[in-house]
């Protein structure tokens, strides 16, 4: 304690958290698991002598929900109308409905706007090729019935129906008493931790989002330009890597475009070229690399740093389209399993700054699971409500699907909605993986992760409109299918699944993280 005036190195502030935890009363395990071994958002301590021996600081990191909490955690909630009465009639989502009811607290990505469009007093944007969703007001307390109690709201369709749209939002949802983050009415609100009072202790989360429509991110206010409502946005430099020998012919087409430019370095360096506002480089393996933007990085981080402080365990969010890998020549992505590079480095340093579980939603199928810390982190959590019953579709994502349309039917001028969805998910989405998902289920002791349960549903690919996109309890044969892959695409960050039966429940996947 005798460092008062000058600056103290990692180590020291780490010994005088250790001791101060100590001394209220906490076992040296236990206190170790107070301080993160590495925090990328913390201050560091200058003066120790400014702070209370009694209130350390290092404590106010502390996971402290009681032993057994439970988290029940799913993707994407594409909804579009109340959907709870079908437990009645369907025992197989009455008993997903139950996990949801069962956990401590629920979360879920909330990937829609709700709003009552006979009142409603703003317009559509929808983004390039895609089309603005839309729930109908009763989704918000729906989904509360269902047992969701926390949400992310920082998704590429937040801002579907314009910043009025997001206000309505945030409306019903307050209304129907779910708490939420990642949107707001300027940066530092979209930044902000939300928080949920659950009976075991205060529920953090923070969202951010790094696929998202241009200009829909949130802003302050700087000198004269006022704020702007908005997502909180973290913006990536994408980089496409190719092999050398690939980048050669990049060179040559770059030579043969702007003969001026032939046989000249690029500015950018050896190995590297943009053009056409696309950043290439020679390298291996082929693929995209994503720089994370400095200054949007280290806000999330310190968010992340004050949700925990100020909450017993953290949640954070992000909606994440950007795949590691190349699509294939159709345009759709071939589903690869391996997250970008940059989402690891994210998620580890969330959780060194106090995150105690990392979801990542957007890709629309099932990602690996790594456990890290004793946190989980969910590199993709797939869809748990597809609702292909959107309505109205907007006039410009008519016309933009104007000649396939033409393609398609024989009498164009009289498709419906309905129709016109079937076509448009045909493209990108015929096929099981978006409709096959996990209920995952969290559960704590000593601030820890000591067991993982993976439940696996389904989504009911191929079923009417009116029954299809509804979570429900996979049968055997799909079960084992789900969770079998996720066993093979989560073996390389060090993460075991089991498979066990556990009834009513045909197959689950179970993950018991090392001792340590």
């Amino acid at each position: 304690m005798q460092n008062r005036g000058r600056a103290v190195g990692y180590g020291a502030w780490y010994r005088v958290g250790l001791i101060g935890i100590m001394a209220l009363g906490l076992s040296a395990a236990q206190a170790q698991t107070v301080i993160a071994p590495q925090n990328p958002a913390d201050p560091g301590i200058a003066d120790t002598g400014k702070f209370d021996p009694k209130r350390p600081l290092a404590q106010e990191s502390a996971t402290s929900v009681p032993d057994g909490f439970t988290l029940a955690a799913v993707g994407d909630c594409i909804i579009s109308r109340p959907m709870a009465q079908y437990a009645g009639r369907d025992p197989e989502f009455a008993a997903v409905m139950k996990l949801l009811q069962g956990a401590d607290v629920t979360y879920g990505n909330m990937e829609t706007t709700v709003l009552d469009l006979r009142t409603f007093k703003g317009y559509p944007y929808p983004g390039p090729d895609d089309v603005s969703l839309v729930s109908e007001p009763g989704v918000a307390k729906d989904l509360a019935g269902m047992g969701f109690d926390l949400m992310s709201r920082a998704n590429n369709h937040a801002l579907d129906w314009g910043v009025e749209g997001m206000r309505e939002t945030s409306r019903w949802m307050d209304e129907a008493h779910l708490s939420y983050a990642g949107a707001g009415e300027n940066r530092g609100l979209a930044r902000a931790p939300g928080y949920f009072e659950s009976g075991k202790g205060r529920i953090a989360i923070v969202s951010m989002a790094t696929t998202f429509r241009p200009g829909s991110n949130a802003l302050p206010a700087r000198g004269a330009a006022p704020a702007r409502p908005g997502i909180s946005g973290l913006q990536l430099k994408k980089t496409t890597v190719v092999t050398p020998e690939v980048f050669q012919q990049v060179l040559k087409l770059r030579d043969t475009l702007f003969p001026s430019l032939a046989g000249k370095e690029s500015p950018d360096g050896a190995g590297k070229l943009t053009m056409f506002e696309q950043h290439f480089e020679a390298g291996s393996p082929a693929g995209y690399r994503y720089e994370m933007d400095p200054i949007d990085l280290a806000e999330i981080l310190q968010g992340v740093r004050q949700g925990k402080q100020h909450s017993d365990f953290l949640l954070v969010t992000i909606h994440s389209h950007e795949p590691a890998n190349f699509s294939v020549p159709d345009g759709s992505t071939d589903q690869g399993d391996a997250p970008a590079a940059f989402l690891q480095e994210l998620a580890h340093a969330a959780v060194d700054s106090g995150a105690d579980a990392f979801m990542t939603t957007g890709i629309h199928h099932l990602g690996p699971i790594e456990v890290y810390k004793g946190r989980p982190i969910f590199y993709g959590l797939a869809d748990f409500f597809w609702s292909d019953i959107q309505e109205p579709i907007t006039a410009d994502v008519y016309q933009a699907w104007d000649t396939q349309v033409r393609k398609a039917f024989q009498h164009p001028e009289k498709i419906t909605d309905a129709d016109f969805n079937n076509l448009t998910n045909a493209s990108a989405f015929a096929n099981d993986l978006p409709f096959e998902t996990v209920l995952t289920q969290s559960r704590f002791e000593q601030g820890r992760l000591a067991e993982l349960l993976l439940y696996p549903v389904d989504l009911g690919y191929g079923k009417k409109l009116s029954q299809s996109g509804i979570p429900r309890m996979a049968s055997a044969e799909k079960a084992k299918k789900i969770l079998e892959r996720m066993q093979k695409m989560s073996a390389p960050y060090g993460t075991k699944i089991e498979i066990e039966n556990r009834t009513p429940w045909n197959y689950v996947g179970v993950v018991r993280p090392a001792a340590k």
